[in-house]
């Protein structure tokens, strides 16, 4: 059986999509990625602060039970 070999398989993966997929491999982020990244998780975490806070204040207090 002298014929062309059969690819062979990564993860479903052939040698020509092996190579096409190392091109489009994700390069480590900018400083400006970064610090974009960084500004939105701090504005995140202080809008999640402020609506538990709001969710707090309108809660109106039980009275005590005797």
């Amino acid at each position: 059986m002298a014929g062309r070999p059969s690819p062979v398989k990564v993860r479903g993966l052939t040698g020509r999509r092996i190579r096409t997929n190392a091109r489009d491999v994700s390069k480590p982020p900018s400083p400006a990625d970064l610090e974009r990244e960084r500004r939105l998780a701090e504005a995140l975490r202080a809008n999640l602060r402020k609506r538990k806070a709001q969710a707090r204040d309108s809660r109106t207090p039980e009275p005590p039970k005797d």
